[in-house]
Order: C-alpha cells, then structure tokens, then sequence
C-alpha cells in the first residue's frame, strides 16, 4: 500500500529544475547517440566524441559523461521515434542552444572524418523538428568541417 501511495505522489510530483536539467541532457544526449546508429555502424571514435561534448558542454566528469551515455543508450533503445527527444529540446533549450545541438550534432557525425548521406538525413531531419533554420543548419556543417581542418 505504501508503495503504490509512494509512485502516485511521484507521479504527480512537479519536475524540479534539476530534473529538467538531466532530461534535456539525456534527450540530446540520445539524439546524439542516435546518429551514431544513422550509419548502422557504431563507431568508437564516435562514441568517444558524444563522452566530450557531452563533458564540455554539460560540465560533466567523465565519469558522470559515461553514466549519461549509459542512459542514453537505453531510452534511445526504448523510444520510438525522434520526436521523444526532440520534444524536450524545444521545450527547454534556447535558439542558441538549438544550434549548438546542431553543431554537435555535426561533430558526431564528421568525427569518423566522413559523413554518410544517413548521417545528413538524419541531422536536417532533427534540425527541422527543433526549428534551426536550413541557413543555420548549412551554417553548422561548415563551422564543424573548417576547424576539423
């Protein structure tokens, strides 16, 4: 009975900011993890690259940036469709945090030093469902291309 009393106020319990703040990095964490499976080949150096940014941009350990990659890996596994992650991303990420996403997104992709029509599809599919605009899109292919140089 306690239980079931404890998951109802859960239940109904009003995110915290902290909470938000872990389901936005988790959403664009598997939505990173996402393009890794674009190609149908996983690639370490990928992998390597989503444990960095998800460092760099999340101020995570490497640690807790494995944790999350973890976790990631099993809702991407669980969901259904884009739009799981896509969703929390507009509804807690800026305009500036959108394309940073994007340019993430990219960097992923361009990790393996070659990006597959999958992994292009994929990227203009996820920029269109957060709202980043084909020019920004175009934008951050370029950005990520001229420093891997």
């Amino acid at each position: 009975m306690f239980d079931k009393l404890a998951q109802l106020f859960s239940a109904t319990k009003t995110p915290t900011e902290s909470d938000e703040k872990k389901l936005s990095q988790l959403a664009a964490t598997a939505l990173l993890i996402e393009l890794c499976r674009a190609d149908n080949n996983v690639d370490e150096v990928e992998i390597a690259e989503v444990i960095s940014i998800a460092q760099s941009t999340f101020g995570l350990s490497e640690q807790e940036a494995q944790v999350l990659l973890k976790e990631a890996e099993q809702k991407n596994n669980e969901a259904t469709s884009l739009f799981e992650f896509t969703e929390i991303i507009n509804s807690q990420f800026d305009k500036a945090a959108k394309y940073q996403l994007i340019k993430n997104i990219w960097q992923v992709a361009y990790a393996d030093k070659k990006i597959d029509q999958h992994e292009d599809h994929l990227i203009r599919k996820v920029a269109d469902l957060i709202y980043v605009g084909h020019g920004d899109f175009i934008r951050a292919k370029h950005e990520i291309l001229a420093e891997q140089e």
